[in-house]
């Protein structure tokens, strides 16, 4: 591995300055790569947590008990891509709390990996979707050209949509902005010129992901 020292400011700095520093962050790369692998936030010379990218052919398990003796807070990271999407699925170990990590799975569209379009959290034990605890954003630019979320959303137990606030009309003012539920939603569809279909319900994927 490939070790690269960076202040809290994400600012390369040699590994005797980083060690003079009450805290730093240790990132290791795949050798002759730019692949990270790893990054250890480190404080008065404890890593107090661990954020690791975990590949296709390594043993979560393996991994997991390999963080744990360095830290009881680490976060695995693994990516998975389609043509169109990008699903980012972590576990958040707290050992000191429980044994159990909280997972998340998290969709991009595969050219905007910046701004994610569901936020999904799966139950620890049944590996199901906790449907009620999914957001989901529908993005546009604003006058100056910037990407927003314009469109928030939040889902019942069901997965049926419970509240979209659209803020299309007017991005800086809440007072403004509109909201839709389940049955509403086919008149916030018909503002928009795009099938926004997806948003309806607390589906993970767009349907067009599943076709081939």
């Amino acid at each position: 591995m490939r070790k690269v020292y960076k202040n809290i400011f994400g600012e390369v700095i040699s590994k005797s300055k980083a060690v003079k520093l009450n805290e730093y962050h240790l990132y290791y790369y795949e050798e002759g790569s730019d692949f990270l692998k790893e990054i250890e936030f480190i404080n008065e010379d404890s890593v107090y947590n661990i954020n690791y990218y975990l590949s296709e052919d390594e043993d979560e398990a393996q991994v997991a008990a390999y963080l744990g003796e360095k830290s009881d807070f680490f976060d695995i990271e693994k990516k998975e891509t389609t043509d169109s999407f990008m699903i980012s699925t972590n576990k958040l170990y707290s050992l000191s709390v429980d044994e159990l990590p909280l997972i998340s799975k998290t969709v991009f569209k595969a050219d905007d990996p910046e701004n994610f379009i569901c936020s999904q959290v799966i139950d620890n034990e049944t590996h199901e979707p906790l449907l009620e605890r999914t957001i989901k954003c529908w993005y546009t630019h604003d006058e100056n050209g910037e990407k927003y979320a314009a469109i928030e959303c939040s889902y019942q137990e069901d997965g049926k949509l419970e509240l979209a606030v659209d803020k299309t009309s007017d991005p800086e003012h809440e007072e403004n902005w509109s909201h839709y539920d389940y049955d509403t939603f086919p008149d916030l569809q018909a503002k928009i010129s795009t099938d926004i279909s997806y948003y309806r319900t607390a589906a993970l994927l767009p349907k067009e992901a599943y076709q081939s």
